[in-house]
């Protein structure tokens, strides 16, 4: 990355193209060949090199939770490759730079940084998105994908669209739903093979009152953290257990402190990638379509690195800890007291769009 500023920093200095703007504003800053005697040669071999960036300059910043190396991570260095390169062809100059593990803030303080437009991009999973829109809580109902042909039918379809769309009053954009995979359990007390078993067990949750009643109900406790705090808190047994898909588990390497993982996959985590409204709209309407095209093509590509991956987190959690993977029968008694959870959640979901979801589910095995 230092190295492509310092490229773009002397590319900009040389063609002597003013100031770069931050943050999706630009500045415009090409000025008009006041030299009308410049010789035809010189014209047709500017024909002949690739286009030059026309001196309106941007930089995207995106802020994650993941590591580098997670499926998320993967995906938003695919996209900063795509983006980048593609303006370029536009005529303008973008910098894309990359905020994983945290470090601009938890997920539900991004969320809040694009609201203020002070980040230009975040995907995130939609646990804390509740909290901003209470809609977003049907995608963290328990058992409400059961593989990944119906969660891709149902949030690349008329659904996922219409939820995106939704998040427009909060000035955020929505621009593709990418994954983080089903979530499992872990702990360090015993091998969870039935809902009773989580009874007394400190869990980690996000701060998301559908995941908090479900677990409750099991009896376990839930203890809701930011995911920067889990590996300390499970290590110095402020907490029990976590929940995560697993590549969370093995890229963040829980299991050297968990001896105890559940194969559970009780609830599908979904990304969706969020835009500031208000920077996204101070892009020029290419530059707006490029990023929205370019996190849409880029979905498939981040959700099958994930997927290709699975065998391979399975082996590498294995090492360190006891892994139990859940029968279709034993999710049975998992399932039941879910659906206790959705009536709970009716009125504040909407129980319209609980039944249209599962409606949506059900034509797809």
């Amino acid at each position: 990355m230092k190295n492509k500023r310092f490229l773009a920093v002397l590319t900009a200095m040389t063609l002597m193209m003013g100031l770069t703007a931050c943050g999706g504003s630009r500045t415009d800053s090409s000025t008009a060949d006041n030299n009308s005697a410049a010789d035809s040669t010189d014209a047709a071999a500017e024909e002949s090199q690739p286009p030059v960036a026309s001196g309106e300059s941007f930089v995207i910043k995106v802020g994650y939770g993941t590591n580098p190396g997670h499926p998320i991570d993967l995906g938003s260095i695919e996209f900063e490759k795509i983006v980048e390169e593609k303006a370029t062809e536009l005529g303008y100059n973008v910098d894309v730079q990359l905020f994983p593990s945290a470090q601009l803030g938890s997920e539900k303080e991004m969320i809040e940084q694009l609201q203020m437009g002070t980040l230009d991009m975040c995907p995130t999973t939609t646990g804390p998105l509740g909290m901003f829109q209470s809609e977003y809580l049907v995608f963290d109902l328990p058992y409400l994908f059961l593989n990944y042909d119906q969660a891709d039918t149902v949030l690349d379809g008329e659904i996922g669209t219409e939820m995106l769309s939704a998040l427009e009053d909060q000035n955020i954009v929505g621009l593709a739903w990418w994954e983080n995979g089903f979530r499992e359990l872990t702990n360090n007390k015993r091998a969870v093979t039935k809902p009773e078993d989580l009874n007394g067990i400190k869990l980690r949750t996000m701060e998301n009152d559908v995941h908090i009643d479900f677990f409750s109900a099991m009896g376990a406790s839930p203890t809701p953290l930011g995911f920067g705090e889990i590996y300390t808190s499970l290590q110095s047994g402020v907490i029990d257990g976590q929940e995560n898909p697993l590549s969370i588990i093995a890229v963040n390497k829980f299991y050297d402190v968990q001896p105890y993982t559940t194969i559970s996959d009780h609830v599908y985590s979904p990304v969706p990638v969020l835009y500031s409204k208000s920077l996204f709209e101070k892009l020029p309407e290419d530059l707006q379509t490029l990023v929205r095209d370019t996190a849409f093509e880029v979905r498939t590509y981040e959700r099958q690195a994930g997927r290709d991956a699975e065998q391979e987190y399975i082996d590498e959690i294995a090492q360190k800890s006891e892994i139990y993977k859940l029968t279709d029968e034993e999710k049975e008694a998992f399932k039941a007291i879910a659906m206790e959870t959705y009536k709970k959640f009716e009125d504040k979901i909407g129980k319209e769009l609980i039944e249209k979801v599962t409606s949506a589910v059900d034509t797809v095995k």
